[in-house]
């Protein structure tokens, strides 16, 4: 290749997936946070109380220990004077660090703290870790072991000064001793929170098509949601899909792979080989787009806008690119449901279920939340098949096409979702049960979810708060967490 041809760099629009001047060459692998230790004591004490120095920077040094569990952290030894505290803000700076925790062995005095922040951007988040030496009151070890608990008298003294200078307002506090397990796992949720927030500014959407007509509710501004909550949005067209969708023939052996996937783990009924081939050639095609495109993110318009294209649904597509962890993946142009979706599988490691408030169930105290044809397989009951039947709507392609009925494991769950009134920004958490019901007999995938309140007073707060139609469920109690993602972010959080 000539070099005038190397320097005529091209868009994405042209290269099909190759190198370009608008999308990154490699997919960005999601990274570790990297987290600043500053803990120390007051140097005053050292020459009052005999040892005391040592066993402070043992405390220091444990908690340190401890912390490394859950990030990558950078410890410049336990912060004793000013000298100390300035070298530590300069390591800071140096490692770029995303977060810094806060720790006091003893009381200290701000400026020892400070010193080290002049080193640090107002933008980075703090933790305020009120730490202690011991649970309970220690009645005989004198006024050095009243010391070595009166780091949380340090840190209310430190975040009073935050609030009158209005410096460094965006941190999290957690309190208790620093051999309480509790602790850490509390500051471990801060630390993933602040990973996700992180990683979720290289997180790249590709949204094929747009919100269904008359969705008024889904409408969002792609600068709003990148300033907002990171992720970078971009627009696929739909000859982008066609062209990857014309290079799969039906007898394809990746298609193949996946028709026999479909007949070892799912029951089917209602449907042929050639309608399963074409929900697995869509399939393919989808995860041919991610690898060209390099997507995090699936935003997609059904309907008439792909499934005209493609002769059948997304839905067995959908459920391959869910249960491979190729990306995540939602129908109707959600972008904000991807977007929670994306937070809830962070907190917990599952593909959430994607539906919509559906009805209420008065006698159990319940909604049902319908779904939308997919969801990750993993994630249904075990004790019953997960069944590939024919879909429940048609939207203009002919004969047959595959849609799942499923449902999650009974037990606890968390319904979250995301909306943006102008620029008020609003977070639904909802914490809930699955009861053990029998099975709902309807081609489509279904989540019931007892709530704690009166199930029509519960139905009519969503309404009056402007909560979108879709519902995001993920098994297991995240509404605390979410609450600290939010608050993080400075939206408005609604516990329903």
């Amino acid at each position: 290749m000539s070099q005038e041809n190397k320097d005529n760099i091209q868009s994405f629009e042209v290269t099909a997936g190759g190198v370009s001047g608008d999308l990154i060459s490699a997919r960005r692998q999601e990274r570790r946070l990297k987290v600043g230790l500053l803990a120390g004591g007051y140097f005053e004490y050292w020459r009052m109380y005999e040892g005391l120095r040592d066993d402070v920077e043992r405390d220091m040094q444990h908690i340190a220990d401890r912390l490394s569990e859950y990030c990558e952290l950078i410890y410049p030894g336990m912060v004793d004077t000013l000298d100390k505290s300035d070298a530590a803000g300069v390591l800071f700076k140096e490692e770029n660090v995303d977060m810094i925790i806060i720790a006091q062995g003893t009381y200290m005095v701000d400026y020892l703290i400070h010193q080290g922040l002049l080193h640090i951007q107002e933008s980075t988040p703090l933790l305020l870790f009120a730490s202690q030496k011991h649970q309970t009151l220690d009645d005989s070890g004198g006024y050095k072991a009243s010391l070595q608990n009166s780091g949380p008298m340090g840190v209310i003294q430190f975040a009073c000064g935050l609030h009158k200078m209005k410096k460094f307002m965006n941190y999290e506090v957690v309190v208790g001793a620093i051999d309480d397990p509790q602790v850490y796992k509390d500051i471990a949720m801060h630390i993933k929170i602040r990973e996700i927030i992180m990683n979720l500014r290289f997180w790249n959407i590709g949204i094929i098509g747009h919100i269904l007509r008359g969705m008024y509710d889904f409408q969002y501004d792609k600068t709003d949601v990148t300033g907002k909550l990171g992720p970078h949005i971009m627009d696929i067209e739909i000859k982008h899909l066609s062209r990857i969708l014309d290079e799969i023939s039906l007898d394809d052996e990746r298609v193949t792979e996946i028709v026999q996937k479909a007949k070892n783990e799912y029951q089917i009924s209602g449907l042929t080989d050639i309608d399963l081939q074409r929900g697995a050639r869509l399939g393919v095609a989808f995860k041919e787009l991610i690898k060209q495109y390099k997507l995090d993110g699936l935003a997609l318009l059904g309907q008439h806008f792909i499934e005209v294209q493609a002769q059948t649904t997304c839905y067995l597509g959908l459920a391959e690119v869910l249960s491979n962890d190729l990306a995540m993946a939602v129908t109707e142009g959600d972008v904000l449901g991807l977007i929670v979706s994306k937070v809830m599988k962070d907190l917990t490691g599952i593909n959430p279920f994607f539906g919509e408030w559906e009805e209420i169930y008065v006698e159990l105290n319940a909604v049902l939340l319908l779904g939308h044809g997919f969801i990750d397989p993993r994630t249904a009951r075990k004790d019953r098949p997960v069944k590939l039947q024919r879909a429940c709507e048609e939207w203009g392609f002919e004969g047959n096409a595959p849609g799942f009925q499923a449902t999650l494991p009974p037990g606890p769950v968390t319904v979250a979702h995301i909306i943006n009134h102008g620029s008020d920004w609003k977070l639904l958490v909802s914490e809930g049960t699955i009861p053990d019901l029998p099975p709902i007999e309807i081609s489509e995938s279904t989540v019931v979810v007892e709530v704690s309140k009166p199930v029509r007073e519960y139905f009519r707060e969503i309404l009056l708060r402007g909560f979108s139609h879709h519902a995001i469920a993920v098994p297991g109690a995240i509404g605390c967490q979410l609450e600290a993602f939010a608050r993080q972010l400075d939206i408005e959080v609604h516990w329903i």
